[in-house]
């Protein structure tokens, strides 16, 4: 039981042996007896495994059947917060806004807020429908030609 658990909840966290190993100071070869069956992790290891894998201990050794993976708290893999941003957010404008808006102080953002706010607020009281300033990109790359 603890075996099949042990490899499932490895590969539910996308690690392989070798990675599993590094994070509970361990050998790969260890975490493969353990995977096989050919030996069994110590109450410090399963403690281990455990926070490492994001399990409850009682599901790793069988003792119930709910399938708890608990969120982990560091994702395996980080990515930053512009590689996110640049995934999430296709139109190169909204990009450059928003990494400015974020990068802003409390009291730019406030700024920022009320400029949108009045701005918004005048395009309907004249009801403008569209407005097509120069994009922040086209901004931005007229910038850098000029340096």
């Amino acid at each position: 039981m603890l075996a099949q658990r042990l490899r499932a909840a490895r590969k539910a966290q996308g690690l392989t042996q070798e990675d599993l190993a590094e994070r509970v100071s361990t050998t790969k070869a260890t975490i493969s007896n353990y995977e096989n069956n050919h030996s069994t992790p110590s109450n410090e290891m399963l403690m281990n495994l455990a926070t490492v894998l994001h399990i409850s201990i009682d599901w790793l050794l069988g003792r119930t059947d709910e399938n708890i993976f608990y969120a982990p708290a560091v994702p395996a893999q980080r990515r930053s917060l512009d590689e996110l941003l640049q995934e999430k957010i296709e139109d190169p404008d909204d990009y450059f806004f928003l990494d400015g808006y974020l990068d802003a102080s409390a009291e730019e953002k406030k700024e920022i807020r009320r400029y949108w706010y009045n701005l918004k607020k005048q395009w309907k009281e004249h009801k403008v429908k569209e407005s097509r300033p120069p994009s922040l990109f086209e901004i931005t790359e007229d910038l850098k030609k000029r340096d």
